[in-house]
């Protein structure tokens, strides 16, 4: 087993709180189903089958678009979110592991992004920050969703602080 595949299987296996058990939706299929499935009702099953394995209250999941930056191409992942604000923060945890999600990438070079919230599609202009820049919005993060500060420990040990993207209308307008 390579290095990768290992840290893959160890990240799934502290996302899940030792319970994999409880993750049957993965893979390319398993998350474009998801992403469909967010698109059209605004549900994650990924999002509750992590939730149910950490015992955690389900949070509401948007599907963020992202435009690539190497390919230029339409990115698309779905993500809980937590509001703050009129804006709505999404976390880049992958789970802990030591590296950064490629949405988060897409975001740093490409701060114009859509979401679709509630099934609305919306423009938003993405600003990636992360705990050590501003605590006051990781502390409210973490009060919301205490799991990220567990992630964030994980993510330390390989010497990556954990991103976290404000996503705001690019209207004007609140998002919450």
């Amino acid at each position: 087993m390579s290095r990768r595949d290992r840290i893959g299987a160890e990240t799934r296996s502290f996302a899940s709180y030792g319970r994999q058990w409880l993750i049957v939706i993965r893979g390319p299929r398993g998350m474009a189903f998801d992403r469909f499935l967010v698109r059209r009702t605004g549900f994650s099953l990924v999002s509750l089958q992590y939730a149910l394995a950490g015992r955690f209250p389900y949070h509401p999941t948007l599907l963020l678009t992202t435009v690539g930056r190497r390919s230029g191409q339409l990115r698309d992942a779905a993500l809980p979110y937590v509001p703050h604000g009129p804006d709505l923060v999404v976390v880049g945890s992958k789970g802990g592991g030591p590296t950064d999600p490629a949405w988060v990438v897409n975001a740093r070079h490409h701060e114009l992004c859509w979401i679709v919230l509630r099934r609305r599609t919306i423009a938003v202009r993405a600003r990636v920050t992360d705990g050590e820049r501003d605590p006051e919005l990781f502390a409210h993060v973490v009060a919301q969703k205490p799991n990220v500060g567990r992630y964030a420990e994980r993510a330390a040990g390989f010497g990556r602080q954990i991103p976290l993207v404000v996503l705001s209308a690019v209207s004007g307008e609140s998002l919450t």
